[in-house]
């Protein structure tokens, strides 16, 4: 179930019987009752034919954006700067940045950035 105004970014993966209620992020996996993110859909980007090193460095702009160090904003502004020519990173941040109704869904306490 995917609650009204909640937006779902290019290639989400969400997983079965999830409750989703706020932003899943482009390329993300949200899974779970209250779902959170679990990661990136590795395997979406790989069979959708995208190249390795741009699954690299979203991979790096994920860990760098959803750390625990310092404020959302100030971690995604340093993944845009960081990776600014990256396609894939810059999707992420649009995605962000832009307003919502809804908060965007971040990785549980304690569940390592992947």
């Amino acid at each position: 179930m995917i609650h009204q105004f909640s937006r779902i970014g290019s290639h989400a993966f969400i997983g079965a019987q999830s409750m989703v209620d706020g932003d899943v992020i482009p390329y993300g996996m949200a899974i779970g009752n209250r779902a959170h993110l679990t990661g990136l859909n590795l395997v979406g980007l790989k069979r959708r034919g995208f190249e390795r090193e741009s699954i690299h460095r979203l991979r790096a702009a994920y860990r760098q954006i959803f750390a625990s160090e310092g404020t959302l904003r100030e971690r995604v502004e340093d993944a845009a700067e960081l990776f600014k020519d990256d396609f894939l990173v810059q999707d992420v941040v649009r995605f962000i940045a832009e307003a919502s109704d809804r908060p965007i869904l971040l990785p549980r306490n304690g569940q390592e950035a992947e």
